[in-house]
């Protein structure tokens, strides 16, 4: 196509493993002019862009002659940046302020799918209550702040009496993103992550993958942004056919609504049995690439992502088939100890030679060439394998720092 051959200004909006992943793969592209980072972590991939708000970075992107800006984080999406870029006419793969409810408000996105006959968890609502008073009286139940809360606003409960404390903890932990608190019917059964390219009339699918998202595997195990994932998931005939029943209803859920927009779509899938019929249900809707799903993904993609990116900015996904590598993707999260709550931060972190093993940085300071933990999720570790998670825990072990934390239990 002719708008290929010119070569690309890109910019990437983000600090974490997921956006080093995104500016990785770009850097890579042979049509690849150069790259800007803004919002930028440890990673050191191109131009760094200072700015002080949405529409003084949209007047440097013109400056700089952008030509596609790249949006990680929910954050930036959710306060209306594309709405900005798209004033200023630069081309954008992130989703506009209202389709990003389908993330900043869980019951927006629950009235979405009830719209478009998409299946999910039946729910109920209630405001500024501190106790369960909507009559859901079989437990488990899932409770979940309507609001963003970065992963960590969605509670499994067994135990009636401490309902109460955790929404009261979440209305605490959260402020006005949890005012709405939304009780949901608890779903058991097989998850996986479906993330999508939008390109305002058509989706590019990428292939399932399933993150571990909670601490640890015991059952009341506090949720994360997600401890490792993995990519692709092995479907059986039903589950694919049924999946692709749910790809059919998205897209025409999309078209109905006129979205406008090229960006991700991030559903949370669960396969589960009700009223003995098995079916995917969607737990929840993101609208940015997942994290750690995205660096499981785009390990495991083999084409060109720029060129997919450019060419979903242009409506021209149709037909586009993207080729991946052969065995299993994977993604190992490296924590700070004491994550999610509390964690210690600050140590150097020093990082073997391994070229099997990709590590994308997150919460990490740089201080000249050394390396410092700064945050709860400080790396991802990634590689492609027949057993990656066997790979990558045993590169893992040889980070030297002292206090880190990773799920040895992981596996496919």
């Amino acid at each position: 196509m002719s708008e290929l051959n010119q070569k690309l200004n890109v910019l990437v909006l983000g600090s974490g493993a997921r956006e080093h992943s995104i500016a990785l793969s770009i850097s890579k592209s042979p049509l690849l002019n150069k790259l800007f980072l803004a919002q930028t972590g440890a990673f050191e991939l191109g131009e760094i862009i200072e700015f002080r708000d949405f529409e003084d970075l949209a007047k440097k992107c013109v400056l700089k002659k952008i030509n596609l800006a790249v949006v990680g984080p929910e954050e930036p999406l959710c306060e209306g940046i594309v709405d900005v870029f798209k004033k200023y006419k630069i081309p954008t793969i992130g989703v506009d302020k209202y389709f990003s409810r389908l993330e900043s408000s869980k019951l927006f996105a629950k009235k979405f799918m009830q719209k478009h006959g998409i299946k999910t968890a039946e729910y109920q609502m209630f405001k500024n209550r501190s106790r369960n008073e909507c009559g859901m009286t079989i437990f488990p139940i899932v409770i979940k702040a309507d609001g963003l809360c970065k992963g960590k606003g969605v509670v499994a409960v067994h135990d009636e009496k401490k309902v109460g404390k955790i929404i009261e903890d979440l209305k605490k932990n959260f402020g006005k993103n949890a005012q709405t608190i939304l009780i949901e019917e608890f779903l058991q059964g097989e998850e996986c992550s479906l993330i999508s390219l939008w390109d305002g009339k058509e989706f590019l699918h990428f292939p399932p993958a399933r993150d571990f998202k909670k601490l640890d595997n015991s059952k009341n195990a506090p949720n994360t942004g997600g401890m490792g994932a993995f990519c692709p998931v092995l479907l059986n005939k039903k589950q694919q056919t049924k999946l692709d029943e749910y790809k059919k209803q998205l897209q025409n859920a999309l078209k109905k609504e006129k979205a406008g927009f090229a960006g991700f779509i991030y559903s949370g899938l669960i396969w589960a049995q009700k009223d003995k019929i098995w079916d995917w249900y969607v737990l929840e809707y993101n609208v940015r690439m997942g994290d750690p799903e995205c660096q499981a993904i785009l390990t495991h993609l083999n084409s060109d992502f720029l060129e997919i990116l450019f060419k979903a900015s242009k409506g021209k996904l149709k037909n586009l088939k993207p080729s991946y590598k052969k065995n299993t993707s994977a993604c190992l999260v490296i924590a700070c100890s004491g994550y999610p709550q509390k964690p210690k931060d600050g140590e150097e972190i020093v990082l073997p030679e391994d070229k099997k093993i990709q590590v994308y940085f997150a919460g990490v300071e740089k201080k000249g060439e050394k390396l410092f933990s700064k945050g709860g999720r400080i790396l991802s570790l990634c590689t492609n394998a027949k057993e990656p998670f066997s790979i990558l825990k045993e590169y893992a072990k040889t980070i030297k720092m002292k206090h880190k934390y990773f799920r040895e239990d992981i596996a496919l």
